[in-house]
């Protein structure tokens, strides 16, 4: 399909029709973006996002939240389902207050803040290695320092290795999982002809790549631009051997958005 410019240039995407993959209830913060710029828009949550039951632990690390040094979150679903279970607890987000909490990203921030928690640190690399090198530059020793990471069950273990290996004591707390998605919502040949499918994580890919399968996948993508948001959903896509034709800089919805535009301007 040759895509072209609207009128005025305030439809930039129409004609092209871009596969968003993310998880159900996040899908709409970046469909909508497209769809004000002209894309038609296919909703294919490949992933679902399911709380964790609250056990021991979590039950541990929420008593004793006023204990730990630092707080990290990396993700707005951490803090959506990590300040649930506390406020579920009888407890308030002011547990958190004499904790330097770290963001990994402004959208995480701004989760933390519609949820009065003020945000301490946040890295310029929305990037797990982001927060490690943001934590260093701002002075904070980590060593001897108790560390919460409310994440993700499976997530990389960039940041609580590199924070142990520097001495502190740091506890991982799961407080969701990322589930696959256990059927495409539309038929296989429509998001094969579509002009751009969009990747927020390496788990939107995983169940992408599962629910298409991987036989002659790249072959059968040859003529879509697959766009990521940043260079780990990219490794990711490249591991199933699928190019990476769009990578979002910053690493946001905003900036895949913006990468969008750019690569269909030339």
């Amino acid at each position: 399909m040759e895509l072209t410019h609207g009128s005025g240039g305030g439809d930039p995407l129409r004609d092209a029709t871009v596969v968003v993959t993310r998880a159900e209830e996040q899908a709409n913060a970046l469909a909508e973006p497209l769809r004000k710029l002209g894309a038609q828009v296919l909703l294919v949550p490949t992933i679902r996002i399911v709380p964790m039951p609250v056990d021991g632990e979590m039950r541990a690390a929420i008593e004793s939240l006023a204990e730990f040094d630092v707080v990290i979150l990396s993700s707005a679903n951490a803090v959506r389902h990590f300040l649930d279970r506390v406020e579920e607890s009888g407890r308030s987000a002011a547990s958190l207050a004499r904790a330097t909490v770290v963001a990994v990203g402004p959208k995480t921030a701004a989760a933390l803040a519609q949820r009065g928690v003020h945000t301490d640190v946040v890295p310029t690399r929305y990037v797990a290695e982001g927060i490690v090198e943001a934590l260093a530059q701002s002075g904070l020793r980590p060593a001897g320092k108790r560390v919460l990471i409310p994440r993700a069950r499976e997530a990389r273990e960039v940041v609580p290795q590199a924070l142990a290996e520097q001495g502190a004591r740091v506890n991982v707390l799961p407080v969701y999982e990322t589930v696959l998605a256990e059927t495409l919502p539309v038929p296989a040949q429509r998001i094969e002809t579509a002009d751009f499918i969009t990747f927020t994580s390496g788990s939107c890919v995983e169940g992408f790549v599962a629910l298409m399968g991987q036989a002659e996948l790249a072959q059968r993508l040859a003529h879509v631009r697959l766009c990521s948001i940043g260079p780990v959903t990219s490794e990711a896509l490249r591991r199933h051997g699928l190019p990476v034709a769009v990578e979002a800089h910053p690493y946001t919805v905003e900036g895949l958005v913006a990468a969008i535009v750019r690569c269909v301007a030339g």
